[in-house]
C-alpha cells in the first residue's frame, strides 16, 4: 500500500518520532515519569502529541484518557492505546529511518 507523506508530516519534531518508536515496540500505556507535579505538567505536552498522531492518523485510536484534579484545573496522568501504528506511522518512521534510500519500491511519496 502507497502512503503519501506531506512536508508538514515530515516535519515532526524528535519528540513526536520517539513517541512513535514507543508505540511501534508495543507501548501502549503513557503516564508522566514521576508523582510530581512538574512531571504532570509536562505530560501534557505529551498527551497533546499523541492526540496529534491519532487525529493525523499515524497511530489507530486513543481509547482512555484518565482525568485527576490538578492545581485550578483538570489535567490528563494516563493515557492508553488500543492496537499500534497506521501504515502512515510505518512510513513515517521509515522515512526517517532511511530505509527508503534506494528503495526499488518506495514505501510513499512526499506531496506538498
Amino acid at each position: 500500500m502507497k502512503v503519501n507523506l506531506t512536508l508538514k508530516d515530515l516535519s515532526l519534531g524528535q519528540q513526536t518520532i520517539q513517541l512513535l518508536r514507543e508505540v511501534e515496540s508495543g507501548k501502549r500505556i503513557f503516564e508522566p515519569t514521576a508523582n510530581l507535579p512538574d512531571a504532570l505538567e509536562g505530560f501534557q505536552e505529551q498527551v497533546k502529541m499523541l492526540r496529534t498522531l491519532e487525529t493525523r492518523r499515524f497511530i489507530l485510536e486513543i481509547n482512555g484518557l484518565n482525568m485527576v484534579r490538578g492545581v485550578g484545573r483538570s489535567v490528563i496522568d494516563k493515557v492508553r492505546l488500543r492496537g499500534g501504528l497506521t501504515e502512515k506511522g510505518r512510513a513515517l518512521l521509515a522515512h526517517h529511518d532511511g530505509s527508503q534510500v534506494g528503495s526499488s519500491s518506495p514505501i510513499g511519496e512526499i506531496s506538498e
